[in-house]
């Protein structure tokens, strides 16, 4: 008991180390978007992934850093994505997909089982559980904004049950 309760102290203080740290990325990164649901550059910063939400649609965009035009840059509907969360003793992840056509954009951030911040960005052909890989890209933790949580909800973003 004892240990699980270290263990618990030790995710809340990295999640909350996280948060902090991410806050001064959101002050700068808040022109990007009206409401952002997760932000990141890649870990060598030359690119950067943003989806925001505009209901009833959401936008998608992967590119260059500080560039208004990105190498992808979809808007679908909010049907057309989903988020999942996951928290428990061991880790705490937070995943976000958006779907056009039969390619799947997906980003996922939290803390893995060791504790230690993680985040990737993930395209799939066809569903991130059946489908094929087609690229990860590990994202920089210290750069992300990630407001994914159950309140997308709200703005007709479905849970998917798959995490």
């Amino acid at each position: 008991m004892k240990g699980q309760f270290k263990s618990l102290v030790r995710v809340f203080l990295l999640s909350t180390g996280l948060l902090l740290s991410c806050v001064h990325a959101v002050q700068a990164d808040n022109s990007r978007c009206a409401k952002p649901v997760f932000y990141a550059k890649t870990l060598n910063h030359n690119k950067e992934v943003t989806i925001c939400m505009d209901t009833p649609y959401v936008s998608y965009s992967f590119g260059k850093t500080g560039t208004p035009h990105k190498e992808m840059d979809i808007t679908v509907p909010a049907a057309n994505t989903t988020y999942a969360y996951q928290n428990n003793q061991v880790i705490s992840i937070q995943e976000f997909t958006v779907r056009k056509g039969d390619t799947r954009y997906q980003v996922s951030a939290g803390t893995n089982d060791d504790g230690e911040p993680v985040a990737s960005l993930y395209v799939y052909k066809g569903a991130p559980d059946t489908g094929k890989l087609l690229a990860e890209i590990k994202l920089d933790t210290h750069t992300v904004v990630n407001n994914i949580s159950h309140a997308l909800a709200d703005d007709g973003i479905a849970e998917s049950g798959s995490l």
